[in-house]
C-alpha cells in the first residue's frame, strides 16, 4: 500500500513539475521558433520571464496576461521592425536606476492595450522610429519617466493614461512625433521636450502635475487643443513653460486653475493665439522674453492677468480681458480703451507677503492706479476685444479656485503677522 501511494505521488509530481519548470522560457521558445509574420497568442496567466523580440511577429494576450520580472533587463525588449504587442500587462519590480519595463528600438512597431506598472521607467524608445503606442495605461512611483524617447522620430502616442511618474512623456533630441489625446496626472512634468523639434501636442490633458508641459530649446512645436488643469501644487508650478524655445504655436488650449497659466522665459517668436486662460494665479508671465505674439486669447478670473520682467517687446493685440474697461464706439468688436495688465499687487506681495491680506481691497486698487508698475512690467493691449474668443462656463468663471487662492493667501499672511508679533 505504501508503495502504491509513493508511485501515485511520483505520477502527480511528474505531471506538474514539467509544467512549472517548462513555463520558464516557454514564451521565448515560441518567439524563437515563430516565422516572420506569425501571431503568438499568450494564454491567460502570469509569466515570470523576460522576452526578446527581434523579428516581425505579433504577440497578443488572450484574457488577463501578466508578464513580470524583477531582473536588471527589461521585461520585454523589442528590436528590428514591425513587431506588434497587444493586450498584456507588464510589471517590472526592479528598483535600479535604469530598470525599464519595455525597451524599444528599431522601426514601425505597434504597442496597444498595455497596462504597465514600474518602479522606474515604463516604456523607453531608443533610436526608434515610426512606432505607435496607444490605448494603454502606465503607472509608476515618480522615479522614472512613463514614456522616454532618445533620438526617436515620427512616433505616435495616443490615448495613454500616465500616472505618478517623473515625466509623463519625455522627448530628447526626438523630432516630428505626435502626442494625441493622452491623460497625464500627478507627475513632475506632464510632457517634457528637450532639444526636440516639430512635434505636435494635440488634445492632451495634463492635470495636477508640477508643470503641465515644458518646452526647452525646442523649435516649431505645435501645442493645440490641450487642457492644462490644476498644475498648482508647487511654488514652481505652471501649465505651460516655454524656455529658450522658438516658433511655438499655442492655439485653442485651456489653462485653468494653474499657479501660472503660461510662463515664457528667454524665448522668442512664439505665438499664443485663441486660448482660454482662466482662474490662474498669474495668467501669463514673461521673463527675459521678447518678440512673442499674444492675440485673441480670453483672460477670465485670474488673480493677475499678466506680468513681464525684462520683456518689453512682446505684442499683445485683440485679447479679451474680463478686468478691462470696454467701450466700442465704431462697432468693430474692439474697445477703444487701451488695457494695461499691471502686476502691481504681485510685485508688492512678493516684497511683503503680509500685504496679501489686502487683496482686492479699495485702498490697494487706488494705490495701483496711482503708483504704476515699471514700464517694462506693463503689458498693454491696444485693442482689447469686447467678446470672448472661447466659450466659458455660464458664470464665466467658477470663482471657487479664485476664492480658495485668496483664502490661502489671507491665512498665510495672517500667520506671518501673528508669528512675527510673537517673535518680537
Amino acid at each position: 500500500m505504501k508503495i502504491m501511494n509513493y508511485i501515485m505521488f511520483l505520477l502527480v509530481l511528474s505531471l506538474f513539475m514539467p509544467a512549472v519548470s517548462g513555463a520558464e522560457g516557454t514564451l521565448q521558445s515560441k518567439i524563437d521558433e515563430a516565422k516572420k509574420g506569425a501571431t503568438i497568442e499568450i494564454e491567460e496567466g502570469e509569466y515570470e520571464e523576460t522576452l526578446v523580440i527581434s523579428k516581425p511577429i505579433t504577440l497578443e494576450g488572450k484574457g488577463e496576461v501578466l508578464l513580470r520580472s524583477c531582473q536588471a533587463e527589461p521585461v520585454i525588449t523589442i528590436s528590428g521592425e514591425s513587431v506588434t504587442l497587444k493586450n498584456v500587462k507588464v510589471e517590472h519590480c526592479g528598483d535600479e536606476k535604469e530598470d525599464t519595463a519595455i525597451y524599444v528600438t528599431g522601426t514601425n512597431h505597434k504597442l496597444e492595450g498595455l497596462a504597465v506598472e514600474t518602479k522606474r521607467y515604463g516604456i523607453r524608445l531608443d533610436h526608434a522610429n515610426g512606432v505607435t503606442i496607444k490605448d494603454s495605461d502606465i503607472v509608476g512611483r515618480k522615479q522614472g519617466n512613463g514614456i522616454d524617447l532618445w533620438e526617436s522620430n515620427q512616433n505616435q502616442f495616443e490615448n495613454i493614461k500616465i500616472t505618478n511618474v517623473m515625466d509623463g512623456i519625455y522627448l530628447e533630441r526626438s523630432n516630428k512625433n505626435t502626442i494625441h489625446r493622452n491623460d497625464i496626472q500627478r507627475s513632475r512634468y506632464g510632457l517634457h521636450l528637450m532639444f526636440s523639434n516639430e512635434n505636435i501636442l494635440d488634445e492632451n490633458v495634463s492635470r495636477a502635475n508640477i508643470t503641465g508641459t515644458m518646452l526647452m530649446e525646442s523649435k516649431r512645436t505645435v501645442v493645440r487643443h490641450n487642457k492644462f488643469l490644476s498644475n498648482n501644487k508647487s511654488v514652481n508650478a505652471q501649465g505651460l513653460l516655454i524656455y529658450v524655445s522658438t516658433d511655438t504655436e499655442v492655439t485653442g488650449n485651456e489653462f485653468i486653475s494653474n499657479r501660472i497659466g503660461i510662463f515664457i522665459e528667454e524665448a522668442e517668436k512664439n505665438r499664443i493665439d485663441s486660448n482660454k486662460i482662466m482662474d490662474n494665479f498669474i495668467g501669463i508671465q514673461f521673463k527675459k522674453a521678447n518678440g512673442n505674439t499674444i492675440m485673441r486669447n480670453t483672460f477670465v478670473g485670474n488673480v493677475n492677468d499678466a506680468q513681464a520682467v525684462e520683456s518689453a517687446n512682446n505684442e499683445f493685440n485683440r485679447n479679451y480681458w474680463d478686468a478691462a474697461s470696454k467701450v466700442d464706439v465704431n462697432g468693430d468688436g474692439e474697445s477703444e480703451i487701451v488695457y494695461s495688465a499691471d502686476p502691481y499687487f504681485l510685485t508688492l506681495t512678493s516684497a511683503i507677503p503680509e500685504y496679501q491680506l489686502f487683496f482686492q481691497t479699495p485702498g490697494l486698487l487706488l494705490l495701483q492706479n496711482i503708483l504704476k508698475s515699471p514700464a517694462d512690467q506693463l503689458l498693454t493691449d491696444s485693442a482689447p476685444l469686447m467678446d470672448m474668443t472661447m466659450e466659458v462656463e455660464k458664470e464665466k468663471s467658477t470663482s471657487l479656485s479664485l476664492w480658495v487662492i485668496s483664502v490661502v493667501m489671507i491665512l498665510s499672511s495672517f500667520s506671518l503677522f501673528i508669528f512675527g508679533r510673537i517673535r518680537r
